[in-house]
């Protein structure tokens, strides 16, 4: 310790040495604690990525072990930015890849592959032919090119592949391997094929690869394919309070004015909705027959829905019945009003 005399005062002073050391360690603290803040940050940001990632990904419909493995695909892709996935299916097919020659390093049985293949077939779909409600194909001819397909053979060869043109006699599609991954055996065995349509229902057909070129499967057309589970689109919890009014024809309704018939409507209340459907809750039986139209209020909008019941369960002890209402017919604006109040509170 140096002592120096200043205006008559002595003074006590650190050497340089230790001054800079003090220096030194304040520093070091104040960048500990700034990194620490920052590190907390780029949690909270990522937390925050993977949350919206999340709420896109279920918005589209997708289940969680769906959702999963977009995540993989996302992760082995190394995307800054999760969320753009969505709108750049490039990126999803060039993650595929790489998600197909990891899983294929885990040796699952036959049967988990082609639990995942079609959830991945699924996945892209939902994505990125995000179609409400298409009718029922009649052939193999009304589908939609860049539709993902999955294949099984009988000997377990399992492959994910796009359909990029129909033929006259057959069907060319890109395969999601490097070329020469497909062994060439598969070219004698007969092969499951199973697609997807959104808003639509689960697709397959039999068929049998005629050839492979570098990574192009060809496919013999099929004369007959198989329409499977319709797609379920998703209820969201509600307590809405409703009427229910049977429809009647122009007839009954001439009639109805001269018996002064007043078709009382039947209170209930709605517990679950979708897009297309509502479950509503009574204490009246109605008749599966009759067509009935739906009032309710929903965001401040009065919608009027004509609809028939699909289904129903009955509580014999509280006396109360659960009708499965299909929406037939609501204006544009009713559907706008619904779509955006179901899929804000999936």
């Amino acid at each position: 310790m140096e002592i120096i005399t200043v205006f008559g005062v002595r003074w006590r002073v650190a050497p340089l040495w230790e001054v800079g050391l003090t220096v030194l360690v304040i520093l070091l603290v104040i960048a500990f604690f700034a990194l620490l803040k920052y590190n907390q940050y780029l949690k909270f940001k990522k937390s925050s990525l993977e949350q919206i990632f999340i709420y896109k990904a279920r918005q589209r419909g997708l289940t969680g072990y769906q959702v999963s493995i977009l995540q993989h695909i996302v992760a082995l892709s190394k995307l800054s930015s999760p969320e753009i996935i969505f709108i750049n299916k490039t990126l999803f097919e060039t993650g595929l890849v790489k998600f197909l020659q990891y899983i294929a390093k885990l040796k699952e049985p036959p049967e988990d592959f082609k639990d995942i293949f079609n959830d991945i077939v699924i996945t892209y779909e939902r994505i990125y032919n995000p179609v409400e409600y298409q009718q029922p194909l009649d052939s193999i001819e009304d589908i939609s090119l860049d539709t993902l397909v999955c294949g099984y053979s009988q000997t377990g060869r399992v492959f994910i592949a796009k359909i990029m043109l129909i033929a006259e006699d057959a069907i060319h599609c890109r395969y999601f391997r490097k070329p020469g991954q497909l062994p060439d055996e598969i070219i004698t065995e007969p092969v499951s094929i199973f697609f997807f349509r959104n808003g639509d229902a689960e697709y397959s057909f039999e068929s049998e690869i005629t050839a492979i070129q570098e990574n192009t499967i060809i496919l013999k057309k099929p004369e007959v394919i198989k329409r499977g589970k319709e797609v379920h689109h998703p209820f969201i919890q509600t307590l809405i309070p409703c009427s229910i009014q049977r429809k009647k024809e122009d007839k009954e309704e001439e009639e109805a004015i001269i018996h002064h018939d007043d078709n009382e409507p039947v209170n209930g209340t709605i517990e679950q909705l979708n897009e297309f459907e509502a479950v509503v809750r009574v204490e009246t039986t109605l008749q599966y027959q009759n067509q009935y139209i739906l009032f309710f209020t929903l965001e401040n909008f009065k919608i009027e829905i004509e609809s028939r019941i699909l289904a129903s369960r009955t509580i014999t002890k509280e006396k109360i019945i659960y009708y499965t209402f299909k929406f037939i017919e609501m204006s544009e604006a009713a559907q706008n009003v619904i779509t955006k109040y179901v899929k804000e509170r999936l």
